[in-house]
This record gives C-alpha cells, sequence and structure tokens, in this order.
C-alpha cells in the first residue's frame, strides 16, 4: 500500500490514480511524501532520549538553586 500525496488515502501499488481525489499519482511522488510509523524500538529510544535530556536538565536546575 502506498499513500496518494494529496488528500492521504491509502491507495493499491497498482493504483494510477486516486480512488479517492481522483488525482493522477505519479510514481515518484510516493517515495517522498509517504509517511512511515515509527517502530516500537526506535519510540522507545526517543522517549528514553527525552527523559534523560528532561533529567539533566532538573539536575542543572537543582545545582543551580543549590538543593544538591
Amino acid at each position: 500500500m502506498k499513500e496518494c500525496p494529496y488528500c492521504y488515502t491509502r491507495v493499491a501499488t497498482t493504483d494510477v490514480t486516486c480512488p479517492n481525489c481522483g488525482r493522477q499519482i505519479e510514481q515518484w511522488q510516493t517515495g517522498f511524501y509517504a509517511r512511515q510509523p515509527l517502530t516500537t524500538r526506535s519510540r522507545t529510544a526517543v522517549w528514553a532520549i527525552a527523559l534523560l535530556a528532561f533529567l539533566v536538565i532538573l539536575a542543572g536546575f537543582a545545582k543551580a538553586c543549590h538543593w544538591v
């Protein structure tokens, strides 16, 4: 499956026109506009890095306020 670059409707890879909006889909357009969801592993890594950055900022704030 691929995505229409105009209305973002899922279309079959063999379709030349979008069944929803009727516009012609060129082969080169789908690779640039297609959105791929993040894998679970990548999503977990992003959250882990965000949490680590938050803790570093919080530790810097605590040190600046002489809490530590």
